[in-house]
């Protein structure tokens, strides 16, 4: 950047776009039933609203916000992230499955659009 503006600099979001985001959050994903029902369960890091712009998949984006989301779950203090993908998006699955998420269970019979509840383990 010549400092006229023109350009761009590191850090500097002009001319940038948004094509990755999600949300890092903790909750109780493994609870038998949504809140506001009181649950035993452990609270646990938990990524959702995973979403990546139609033109800039298959690039990397899903797998730098996913990374970035596990190493802020291990500076939170947690040693695994949970996270829901929907029965119907294979492609979402071999995403999560290929960086070593296990499916721990299924959506009950009642949930309109079923989902897998996968986790990962975040010990070195």
């Amino acid at each position: 950047d010549d400092g006229a503006g023109g350009g761009t600099k590191r850090g500097d979001a002009r001319g940038r776009e948004v094509v990755g985001s999600a949300t890092l959050q903790v909750c109780v994903p493994d609870a038998p039933l949504p809140p506001p029902f009181p649950t035993k369960k452990t609270y646990r890091a938990y990524l959702a609203n995973m979403a990546v712009a139609p033109e800039a998949r298959r690039s990397g984006v899903a797998t730098s916000v996913i990374q970035c989301s596990e190493r802020v779950a291990k500076l939170w203090g947690f040693d695994e992230l949970w996270l829901h993908v929907n029965i119907d998006n294979p492609g979402a699955q071999r995403l999560y499955e290929g960086l070593g998420y296990i499916r721990v269970s299924e959506d009950p019979w009642w949930y309109l659009e079923k989902r897998y509840l996968l986790k990962r383990s975040l010990k070195d």
